[in-house]
């Protein structure tokens, strides 16, 4: 996914994302380590990650704990 624009964020939790409109694949690279895909994330959900106030938190509570599934690590 290195093609789409990095994202970085002041979170705890999160350091970088990056999104893919056409596939609806986020990828999410954690502060402590590990690089994830999730997918069906959709455009908006993905602005409202980037625009919230806490990304760590709407990420918990709106990607993370719904998309269990459907997510895979691409890297440590």
């Amino acid at each position: 996914m290195t093609k789409f624009k990095r994202t970085h964020t002041d979170s705890s939790l999160i350091t970088s994302t990056a999104y893919d409109p056409f596939t609806e694949v986020l990828e999410v690279v954690f502060c402590r380590g590990g690089i994830y895909e999730y997918t069906d994330v959709s455009e908006q959900e993905y602005e409202n990650l980037q625009n919230s106030k806490s990304v760590g938190l709407f990420f918990n509570g709106n990607i993370r704990n719904r998309k269990q599934e459907r997510y895979k690590k691409v890297r440590d």
